[in-house]
């Protein structure tokens, strides 16, 4: 006997098993979070070099598309499969090699002048204790008596330390020596992660075509493509962030080095790359950044350097904001000031200096899906989509309510090319790369395109027949000539 299976039921069935096992999965995980904490955290560790090879593929790829397109477009462009191979082997070791010279150059412009620094604050210890004690005496003369005392018994204290807390010096020493493997432990993870990032993007093609095989296997294609719009303006967002705000810090880091030595101020490139590190950190990152610059040159030779400093601070964040960030950036974030201070929150809090350098450019990702989402289901309901129309008081809008929208009028041409003024550089140039990245993709896939030997012997007949009847007119046409004459 056939069993007719019910569509209805078996549906229902099925959402109730997948309920059931989703409620017994949360309750595992609540009553055994620590053990779940853990082993999150051991699998997060494994995977932070494929992490750290994904995401700097996917920041490098622009410049090696740019570079393959452009300085090798000659060979990019070409029939040949050993030419494209050749632009791509030269594009990904060109911008592999831009990659370490950057690093180089911070690690030569950071740590020499580190080492410095700490040299010379410990061989101007006493002249800091000497000079404190002195304002003190002359400003403060009330507080000599709470200040003085520890000031004055300050080297007897530092005599007896090791011997009254000498575990706590040794774990001290021990917390220390942690922190250094811990940083060697992120260098391996990174150069491991660049080395990922090379076999990326030596074979993207085959990886996105491998990621969009699987989506459309599982996924209905209407969906799928929907899927893949998606992504594809949410990339456009993040990378545009990504990019831009990487460039805007540069320029800021260069015109402050240039200021520093026009100035003659110490620890010019230190301070540099320090704050080109911060800026990259939006709203909050230059004040961050301005702390640890500032305490450096009240600790150095010329104290009085730091009113300086922040003067040119202020200055250069203010041509930032006003000139370098609209022309560079835009509004390509499209986040409001209250959404940028709550996402380096957030992103600091859950996942510290990473969280905050990329917390922005997430957070505007989800700000634009959700933002669709919201007006999707609005223009379904016939609702105004804009949020002018909701401000004030909005009895009009009841249930048999139906929005027009006015109509737009019609202005010059001059109204696209003003928008595409403001439309940042970056977005140009990157469409520009995308869209010779779609033409080479297809003249690949064009000219790999398989041949059987069947079908060409049945070409080079076709060509033989093309020919042969050419070559018959002639002495037939001397027959004729010969005949008439």
């Amino acid at each position: 006997m056939k069993i007719e299976r019910n569509q209805k039921y078996f549906t229902i069935a099925r959402y109730a098993m997948f309920t059931i096992v989703a409620s017994a999965l949360a309750i595992l995980a609540i009553f055994n979070f620590d053990e779940l904490t853990r082993r999150l955290s051991f699998i997060t560790t494994v995977a932070i070099p494929i992490i750290i090879g994904i995401f700097s593929a996917y920041i490098l790829n622009p410049l090696m598309m740019y570079l393959e397109n452009g300085w090798f477009g000659k060979w990019a462009r070409s029939e040949k499969r050993s030419a494209r191979t050749r632009a791509r082997v030269f594009a990904l070791t060109l911008t592999m090699l831009i990659v370490l010279a950057v690093l180089v150059l911070l690690i030569i412009l950071v740590i020499p002048q580190l080492a410095q620094n700490i040299i010379t604050l410990f061989d101007n210890f006493e002249g800091y204790l000497k000079h404190i004690r002195s304002f003190v005496e002359q400003k403060m003369p009330a507080l000599k008596d709470v200040i003085g005392a520890p000031i004055d018994d300050l080297d007897n204290l530092l005599s007896n330390i090791w011997e009254n807390h000498s575990s706590e010096v040794v774990g001290f020493a021990g917390n220390i020596a942690a922190g250094i493997m811990s940083v060697l432990d992120g260098m391996k993870n990174f150069f491991i992660g660049l080395t990922i990032a090379v076999y990326l993007l030596a074979k993207k093609e085959m990886f996105i075509g491998q990621s969009k095989k699987l989506l459309f296997a599982f996924v209905k294609p209407e969906r799928s493509q929907r899927i893949l719009n998606v992504c594809r303006e949410a990339s456009k967002k993040f990378l545009g962030s990504i990019i831009g705000k990487i460039i805007e810090a540069f320029l800021v880091g260069v015109l402050m080095f240039l200021v520093l030595r026009i100035v003659g101020m110490p620890y010019a490139p230190l301070i540099s790359t320090t704050m080109f590190l911060f800026n990259l950190i939006p709203f909050v990152g230059p004040i961050i950044g301005a702390v640890p610059c500032s305490l450096l040159l009240l600790l150095s030779d010329t104290p009085s350097m730091t009113i300086w400093f922040l003067v040119i601070v202020l200055v250069l964040q203010t041509i930032d904001g006003n000139i370098i960030a609209p022309w560079i950036l835009g509004d390509s974030t499209g986040l409001p000031a209250v959404w940028v201070l709550i996402a380096i929150v957030i992103g600091g809090g859950f996942f510290k200096i990473p969280g905050m350098l990329l917390g922005v450019p997430v957070c505007a990702v989800l700000y634009m899906l959700f933002k669709d989402y919201v007006e999707n289901r609005l223009k379904k309901r016939n609702l105004p989509q804009s949020t002018l129309q909701y401000v004030g008081n909005v009895d009009y809008i009841t249930k048999d309510y139906v929005y027009t929208e006015p109509e737009k009028e019609t202005i010059d041409n001059n109204e696209d090319v003003q928008k595409e003024k403001k439309v940042p550089k970056v977005f140009f140039l990157r469409e520009s790369i995308r869209k010779k990245s779609i033409e080479h993709n297809k003249k690949v896939m064009n000219s790999r395109r398989l041949i059987t030997p069947k079908e060409r012997r049945e070409n080079k007949a076709i060509k033989k027949e093309n020919k042969e009847p050419e070559k018959d007119k002639k002495p037939i046409q001397k027959d004729d000539e010969k005949k008439t004459d």
